[in-house]
């Protein structure tokens, strides 16, 4: 897998959880404190915040598992992420992670629970059905 296009797809899917918090804390703006409403964007705006905050903790390790490549020499060039379009398996696979942790977070039996499980299933299968044939083309590319 191109870890630069998987980088790129873990920033992107970042960038998605600041602006949907962003825009869910303007919204609480114009609410009355302590209506209904009010509480429910403040609930929303804790759950993508936590998801962000672990979701940094993940792009922090890929970060420092490529510092280390670099450092031995396994990792070259100068190119920044924005020179790497994220492949399709590297966006499947980012929203695979991003259900994992909603899974993590979502309170036992909930139906957010059930949500983040059923993603995971599917998208597991769809990085399957890319990866055999992305894989294919790769070692018939190479025995040519």
């Amino acid at each position: 897998m191109n870890e630069q296009g998987e980088a790129h797809a873990l920033a992107d899917q970042m960038l998605e959880w600041i602006s949907a918090m962003e825009d869910a804390e303007s919204a609480k703006h114009e609410l009355p404190l302590g209506s209904p409403e009010f509480v429910a964007k403040a609930v929303e705006v804790e759950r993508i915040s936590r998801l962000a905050f672990r979701w940094a903790q993940m792009q922090l390790q890929v970060a420092q598992h490529a510092a280390e490549r670099r450092d031995r020499g396994e990792l070259t060039g100068n190119e920044p992420l924005t020179n790497f379009p994220p492949r399709p398996l590297d966006v499947i696979l980012a929203h695979w992670r991003e259900a994992q942790l909603r899974l993590e977070i979502a309170p036992l039996g909930s139906v957010e629970a059930q949500q983040a499980a059923a993603a995971i299933e599917r998208l597991r299968e769809e990085y399957q059905a890319g990866f055999v044939p992305e894989r294919a083309q790769s070692l018939a590319r190479r025995s040519a």
